[in-house]
């Protein structure tokens, strides 16, 4: 079955988090004015993608990652040509030579795959087609440059997340008025064939030299005779077929309350913009189970809660995730299934066993265990075990009558859980973000030994907490600006001067009480002196919650930096962290005033 739809509907972030989270197999193309691109999917993982048209070819991007070399290529492309209609992929041809090996070329792969999720990502005008019959792919789902020895089948979910941000990086770049070289030009081919080969007529399936793969046994190819008519994309029908299959054995009735229950989630989470993508970084739920139920249930709710969900149910598989997502700093909590007693899943000593080892090899990862109501036994155990939290999981075979309303409610609850869970640990690991960038700021510090560098570190400290801020110099009987970021300038520009800002300190007020006193002052203020000499020459911020940072060298007071939330809503500040940033700048500039007067004395 082939359906179609409009990038105006459906952003292809969706798109592909819907064919993840729905498992399904096929073809996903998608058409604009740039051109066309492919992404294939086997088991909702990727398998492979043609980049816009295919401008950028493997080949030239394993020399580009310095897999193979220029004369490698050339020496794969002759035998190629030699062999004509009984070439070998290009991938295939390289191994054969010895010139490129498994994991490179599944490197190279990889690379491919990214850069077309990233070209598709800034997408948002076009039709797509996603045909379940294009390409039918092996059981495994998964493909390899040669003799499958080696697979090459991404999670869908990560390649996402790897995708967004290079995305993002481009476009700060871009935005920041520097050049950004397309693929097409990062990625030109870099040997010409002497004649352009003959265009064919474009196949509405895709090759395996299209993707790079190796192996054509692998790879079962469907050419139905008249293709089904073309429907329109409707991710709830996606659910119902899921949903049809994994609850086979009740009513039609029971089975639309459930996939009821999916829509209404799905609404709930509130329909994005055609341009709408998930920002920054997103929590995560790793799931070990081989319930396909709860697979696509939790994938489904915890999808439209922003939170990436990787299911598996092998120990290699299981490991291999919890590394990845520790190596790019996701917050994540870990479920376990519960067992099955009847046989066919997950058993009782495999969850124990996994779980034993996570908490030996991972002792900081929070867990979560489902269980049966009535096993009172694998409960308790679950608790000996380390296991913080252990969830009723509903009974299939116990209460039938009840088990589509149970697991809705199970549901439910479980989305709440995960979300507190994972914003408390987007807290912690956000509080353990701003102590390494603290210790590397404090650090730097001691690096410095020009004065303007100093302030200005601290500066960029306190820019990086308030929309607007500003370093003054005390020269008695006033205060005199320097630098400011955010003030006569976007914040995202470099630091500007700030001239003809000058602060009294003749008369009482807040900045005339922390020279005197020497200590931080963060806090709503309706000084006077605050708002006749700084907001009426820079703008009054929407709240009158200001930050004023001394800078003290040899017990006098010679530098002050200014911070407000402009037009934002004030956010809380860790002051004292600031403070111990502001006293060892005091110290670095003490000890290069004295290295100064050391190396004046020496002279003399």
């Amino acid at each position: 079955m082939a359906f179609t739809g409009d990038l105006e509907h459906l952003h292809i972030v969706d798109i592909i988090q819907l064919v993840h989270t729905t498992r399904k197999s096929g073809a996903f193309a998608v058409k604009g004015e740039k051109g066309e691109s492919r992404i294939i999917f086997g088991n909702g993982y990727i398998v492979g993608a043609n980049h816009l048209s295919n401008k950028v070819r493997i080949g030239t991007v394993l020399v580009k990652i310095n897999v193979i070399t220029r004369e490698d290529l050339a020496q794969a492309l002759a035998i190629q040509k030699k062999a004509g209609k009984d070439r070998k992929p290009l991938l295939a041809t390289l191994i054969e030579l010895g010139k490129l090996k498994h994991e490179d070329a599944s490197k190279g792969l990889k690379k491919l795959i990214e850069m077309t999720i990233v070209e598709l990502i800034g997408w948002t005008r076009g039709t797509f087609t996603f045909d379940t019959e294009a390409i039918a792919v092996s059981p495994e789902c998964s493909y390899s440059p040669d003799s499958m020895e080696q697979e090459v089948s991404l999670d869908a979910q990560m390649v996402l997340m790897d995708a967004l941000r290079v995305f993002d990086e481009r476009e700060r770049d871009r935005a920041a008025g520097k050049h950004v070289l397309s693929y097409e030009e990062e990625y030109a081919d870099i040997i010409i064939p002497d004649k352009p080969a003959p265009r064919e007529e474009k196949s509405a399936s895709l090759s395996a030299e299209d993707l790079g793969l190796a192996d054509l046994d692998q790879l079962e190819r469907k050419t139905p005779q008249s293709l089904p008519q073309k429907e329109i994309f409707s991710p709830i029908e996606m659910h119902r077929q899921n949903i049809s299959e994994t609850l086979v054995d009740f009513s039609s009735e029971e089975q639309e309350t459930f996939v009821s229950f999916l829509e209404k989630s799905i609404m709930s989470a509130g329909a994005r913009t055609e341009t709408a993508r998930p920002e920054g970084k997103s929590g995560a739920l790793i799931l070990f189970s081989s319930d396909k139920l709860i697979k696509h249930s939790i994938m489904t709710i915890c999808k439209n809660e922003g939170i990436l969900v990787f299911a598996t149910e092998e120990k290699e598989e299981l490991d291999r995730i919890i590394a990845q997502c520790l190596g790019k700093e996701i917050p994540f909590i870990l479920v376990f299934d519960s067992p099955e007693k009847s046989g066919g899943g997950l058993s009782e000593e495999t969850i124990v066993s996994l779980r034993r080892h996570v908490r030996a090899h991972y002792p900081s990862i929070q867990n979560i265990q489902l269980a049966s109501p009535l096993d009172y036994t694998f409960t308790l155990q679950s608790f000996d075990d380390g296991m913080k939290v252990v969830l009723p999981k509903p009974l299939r075979d116990v209460r039938k009558e009840m088990f589509i309303e149970d697991t809705i409610k199970f549901l439910e609850t479980f989305k709440l859980y995960v979300n507190e869970a994972l914003r408390e640990q987007d807290g912690l690991s956000g509080t353990a973000a701003g102590m390494k960038k603290f210790r590397d700021r404090f650090l730097a510090l001691r690096e410095l030994n020009n004065p303007p560098d100093i302030s200005f570190a601290l500066l960029q400290a306190v820019a990086e907490m308030f929309s607007r801020s500003i370093t003054f110099i005390v020269r008695s009987p006033e205060l005199i600006s320097e630098k400011a970021i955010g003030v006569y300038a976007d914040k995202t520009t470099e630091p500007t001067p700030a001239p003809k800002l000058k602060v009294p300190l003749t008369n009482g007020s807040v900045f005339r009480d922390v020279i005197e006193h020497g200590q931080v002052f963060f806090g709503d203020s309706e000084d006077a002196v605050l708002k006749e000499y700084l907001f009426e020459k820079i703008g009054r911020p929407l709240r009158s919650t200001i930050l004023l940072l001394p800078v003290k060298i040899q017990g006098k007071i010679m530098a002050l930096t200014y911070g407000d939330f402009g037009r934002e809503e004030p956010s809380p500040v860790q002051t004292d962290v600031l403070e111990m940033l502001a006293g060892q700048a005091g110290l670095v500039l003490e000890n290069a005033l004295y290295r100064k007067h050391i190396k004046k004395a020496s002279r003399k």
